[in-house]
């Protein structure tokens, strides 16, 4: 059973993506967000930045923690209502 990288977590569970779409929003080729869900290479500081202001953009509340350790999956991801965005 494979367990999942913090990385393919944050696709996953925060942004419900493809591959595709998150490297978009990173702006990396697809190949490399395969890389380092499969831990091969460490992301660039500039893609956990862009994925953290589209997390923003999007009204989810976003931790950098998630790309150290994949968080308790029985912790549901919060999105919080435009209202709540000040």
């Amino acid at each position: 059973m494979q367990t999942d990288s913090p990385i393919r977590w944050v696709r996953k569970n925060v942004f419900k993506a493809t591959q595709d779409a998150l490297a978009e929003i990173g702006g990396v080729s697809r190949p490399r967000v395969s890389r380092y869900e499969n831990g091969e290479g460490d992301p660039p500081f500039d893609f956990l930045r862009r994925l953290r202001s589209e997390a923003h953009r999007r009204g989810v509340e976003f931790s950098g923690d998630w790309f150290f350790e994949v968080p308790n999956t029985a912790a549901p991801v919060h999105v919080r209502a435009r209202e709540d965005v000040q």
